[in-house]
């Protein structure tokens, strides 16, 4: 609960997703109230409004924003030279334009280009609220404003949440006036859905209900498995980390470029190069892939218009009368390979109640994002799980989520709203994805430390202490309350004659990946990194706020002053934050007694992908349902793509094509 000095204004909640991005807000003077953004440009007296705003940018020739969102749509009447990028967001992540190299792409932007992306996007975004919710409010600039955002579940590093960070105030949240307003990232994107499902249940939910949210989206399915504690006031338990996997709409749009380009290439000089993508982009495929599944749109073939004129007719590309045809298997076999994706990840979720939670059983599937939305992704699953069971889920109930394609953004706000008027978030647990400890020294224990770098003690010579030891703060797995922190007490000698401006050290916080049982127990076995450096400063404490130690000539050995401090840690999906406490009281003078300094590379580390293209179960043949695609010609080989490939390649067109 906050209190009320600290209460904001307004709360507007971001889903920037890698295709589309969601704009909510709610107003504290009437909480019960989220306002999602709708009034997306363009609009015309005849403009059907939006939930969502397209991912897109496009810059003129002198690299000057054009358009961006539904502006950047092919019909509109725009420049020629306008360069339109989309799905920039990945790129964020530089084991995404590696992966993406290995994929044979070159001209892949850096990481530094992608948050100039993300940043220029997200202005003109920025811009478009303030206006929108403005005239509803007036002028926000005095108002106290939180703006919070989501993050796909596959972010696991500091370095991309931190670039993230950096991205959204170059946009402007958090950074028009800095005493008034503030950004940061809150939840992931699993765990909003799940937030959202709880608070706006589409069946009735009892309390030990067990629940599989599905949150697949253009870019990443993000999956996770929750508990409902208490079904009246909303709020759920988390009981495995959340989970995520390059799996979404945006490989069907890049699955579909292919199928089309196996048919250009055996007749190469028919249609222009830019087709594939442009049949891709069209309204027309657009609305089959999102109503594929439904009644109306069940059709034994389908045809999209090459916008070429009615006379070109090809039976090699199965073209007639100006319009490309393409079969129901077809589309289907689209749908498929990334519906067998999704089977696999819940699966192994289900495996895990299996092994973990003996007796316990999923009771549902939630579905929600914009491939959750889809009906035909809802009957396949129905089909597998009716025919074909798991132990762990055998009367599994798959719904679909009451607003799919804005649960993520309502559930941040709703997670946020009730932690400002109550003691508990929605989300009252979650499990650690991760390990984090403290590098410390620890009285030397032969038993124990007889490998390990010791040194004697410079104020008492008759005790040894090991050096570079690791006491663990969390350990991954861990449940952890959400509205809480970690603390440790250290104790630090200083010379009695040193200058108070003397009494400042470090703290560094290291991170792990490994099993819990793996753990290294300090710096010289394998396992840990170095993830952050706290320097802690006490420069303002008296010498009477100290214990003078051996102040007595009968005690022997230098004097000293004793500080005991406790450094807080709160372990939040983001961020970690710090805190330096001093006898029992935040340490609060008049400087910042904290200040953190990120290792670049631990920042970096992140753990092994629950599926990636080194997993051979990864590449399946076309029997199973699996993850082949397309076959695709190199100048050096000729190799099938994965999913994760087609992740990656979907952008190349995308961040390179030039209208016209």
């Amino acid at each position: 609960m906050v209190g009320a000095e600290d209460q904001p204004d307004l709360l507007v909640g971001v889903d920037f997703g890698m295709t589309y991005t969601g704009v909510a807000w709610v107003n504290l003077l009437n909480p019960s109230v989220i306002s999602p953004i709708i009034d997306w440009p363009p609009l015309s007296a005849t403009a059907k409004y939006e939930t969502k705003t397209p991912s897109k940018i496009a810059y003129a020739q002198d690299n000057a924003v054009a358009r961006w969102g539904f502006l950047c749509d092919e019909n509109d009447d725009c420049d020629e030279q306008d360069q339109v990028k989309q799905s920039f967001k990945i790129y964020l992540d530089q084991d995404s334009i590696d992966a993406a190299r290995r994929a044979g792409i070159d001209d892949m932007p850096s990481v530094e280009e992608a948050k100039r992306l993300v940043a220029d996007y997200l202005r003109q975004v920025y811009m478009h609220i303030k206006k929108s919710i403005e005239a509803s409010t007036g002028p926000w600039y005095d108002k106290k404003v939180d703006f919070i955002f989501t993050m796909p579940t596959t972010w696991t590093s500091q370095k991309i949440l931190k670039d993230f960070e950096e991205a959204i105030r170059r946009a402007g949240f958090g950074s028009e006036n800095e005493s008034k307003h503030s950004a940061k990232l809150e939840l992931t994107e699993a765990e909003a859905a799940g937030v959202f499902v709880v608070a706006n249940p589409p069946v009735h939910f009892e309390a030990g209900d067990i629940l599989l949210v599905c949150d697949a989206g253009g870019g990443t399915t993000d999956l996770g498995l929750v508990q409902i504690f208490d079904a009246k006031v909303p709020s759920l338990k988390q009981l495995a980390a959340v989970s995520g996997v390059g799996i979404g709409s945006t490989m069907i749009d890049t699955a579909f470029q292919l199928l089309v380009r196996q048919r250009m290439e055996a007749y190469p000089d028919i249609l222009p190069p830019e087709t594939a993508y442009k049949l891709a982009e069209s309204a027309t495929f657009q609305s089959i892939k999102h109503n594929f599944g439904t009644a109306y749109a069940d059709q034994a073939q389908y045809k999209i218009g090459l916008n070429m004129g009615q006379d070109l007719t090809h039976p090699g590309l199965r073209i007639e009368r100006g319009k490309m045809l393409f079969s129901r298997v077809e589309i289907q076999c689209l749908f498929d390979r990334q519906i067998a994706g999704i089977i696999r990840v819940i699966d192994r979720q289900f495996d895990w109640i299996g092994s973990n939670r003996n007796g316990q059983y999923v009771k549902y599937l939630i579905l929600s994002g914009g491939l959750g939305s889809s009906e035909y992704v809802k009957t396949r699953l129905m089909e597998k799980y009716t025919s074909s069971p798991h132990t762990s889920a055998p009367n599994l109930i798959i719904i679909k989520s009451s607003d799919p394609r804005l649960a993520v953004v309502k559930g941040l706000l709703l997670d946020r709203r009730q932690k400002l008027v109550s003691p508990h978030s929605v989300l009252i647990t979650r499990v650690a994805r991760a390990s984090y400890g403290v590098i410390c020294r620890m009285p030397y224990d032969p038993n124990l430390h007889a490998s390990e770098d010791v040194e004697m003690d410079p104020y008492n010579k008759k005790h040894k202490w090991a050096v570079r030891q690791i006491d663990w703060l969390i350990k991954k797995g861990d449940t952890i309350n959400s509205d809480s922190f970690q603390e440790r007490e250290f104790f630090r000698k200083m010379d009695s004659g040193d200058l108070p401006s003397a009494r400042k050290w470090d703290t560094v916080i290291v991170v792990s990946h490994s099993d819990r049982e793996l753990l290294p127990r300090s710096m010289k076995q394998p396992g840990a990194t170095r993830l952050c450096k706290i320097q802690s400063d006490l420069k303002e404490v008296l010498d009477k706020e100290l214990k003078l130690k051996n102040k007595h000539f009968w005690q022997g050995g230098q004097r000293y002053h004793l500080a005991a401090f406790t450094i807080r840690v709160t372990i939040a999906p983001a961020d970690l934050k710090f805190e330096l406490w001093f006898k029992g009281k935040k340490y609060n003078r008049s400087h910042d007694p904290v200040t953190v300094e990120w290792d670049p590379v631990g920042a970096s580390v992140k753990p092994k992908p629950i599926i990636d293209d080194a997993d051979p179960d990864w590449q399946m043949n076309s029997e199973d349902g699996g993850w082949i695609s397309y076959g695709v010609n190199r100048p050096s080989e000729n190799k099938f793509l994965s999913a994760f490939d087609l992740q990656n390649l979907q952008i190349r067109p995308r961040i390179s094509f030039s209208r016209g």
